[in-house]
């Protein structure tokens, strides 16, 4: 998943959104050194990754893309699903996403961790444009794809490709993210309860 789906796991199970946030940028089990929040938001993101890469519904969807951009699906998955999330916010929380959005920033206001140069210049990004919440408009997942294009120097080329199958499939991918959100909130509950 993504970042939306990691903070609003974070929300969902009462832990740490810069925890499961986080969990993208720390490396290794040994993490003893973090304060005991992040460190149970960046298992539980870990978790949550797990189960979402073994899932038959999302290994089903990934086998659809065309073998040209196969390889890059479960990040694509995860982009589309945070357009999806935004777009389907109600059916999983009581609060608007504007709130929790605004409760993360806080939170990582409040965070200034040094973990790695890029998650500092993402942390610096998401706190002066708030950009998070663009994710409504589908738009900003071919925004997401290019800026991984451009990270992984044009090596992979996907983008457009991606962008326009997820356009002839979003009924597909809506149905899949429908019956598999609700398992994942579950799942994640689960995890916490287990890891008192």
């Amino acid at each position: 998943m993504n970042y939306i789906a990691h903070i609003h796991i974070a929300e969902h199970t009462d832990t740490s959104m810069v925890g499961n946030f986080l969990g993208d940028f720390v490396k290794g089990s040994e993490l003893q050194y973090l304060p005991a929040e992040l460190e149970t938001g960046i298992r539980l993101h870990r978790s949550v990754d797990v189960f979402t890469d073994q899932h038959p519904a999302i290994i089903k969807l990934k086998s659809t893309f065309p073998p040209s951009i196969r390889r890059m699906a479960g990040i694509t998955i995860d982009i589309y699903f945070d357009y999806l999330l935004l777009n389907h916010w109600q059916e999983f929380s009581n609060q608007a996403y504007k709130q929790t959005l605004a409760s993360f920033y806080q939170e990582l206001q409040a965070c200034p961790l040094a973990i790695n140069p890029r998650y500092t210049m993402l942390r610096e990004s998401l706190l002066k444009e708030r950009w998070l919440e663009h994710y409504i408009d589908a738009s900003t997942c071919l925004r997401a794809f290019k800026n991984i294009e451009s990270r992984l120097h044009n090596r992979v080329t996907f983008a457009l490709q991606a962008s326009e199958f997820l356009r002839q499939n979003h009924y597909q991918a809506k149905q899949v993210f429908l019956v598999f959100y609700p398992e994942l909130l579950k799942h994640a509950l689960e995890h916490c309860t287990k890891n008192k």
